[in-house]
């Protein structure tokens, strides 16, 4: 069983894993990865992720899943479907 988050140097966190935790979080983040499209390979040591939002999308997305996901960060009442309130 896991333990809890403790505070390292520089303002990071960091967590005691064990095995399956650790399988299960890389499973998610490759899910992620597949969900949200194939981009640009990164450069060798960059984060995956990020290079995928570089320079960020100009429309919200249009699949459910990924609305979820990445919701519209400036609807608001009368916005984007979802966003009331």
């Amino acid at each position: 069983m896991a333990g809890h988050f403790e505070a390292t140097p520089g303002g990071g966190a960091a967590v005691a894993l064990d095995e399956v935790e650790i399988s299960i979080l890389r499973s998610l983040a490759v899910q992620l990865l597949e969900l949200i499209g194939p981009g640009d390979q990164p450069a060798d040591g960059e984060d995956p992720l990020a290079a995928l939002f570089a320079e960020g999308p100009s429309k919200p997305p249009t699949d459910p899943a990924l609305a979820r996901l990445f919701p519209d960060a400036y609807g608001g009442p009368g916005g984007p479907e979802g966003s009331e309130g």
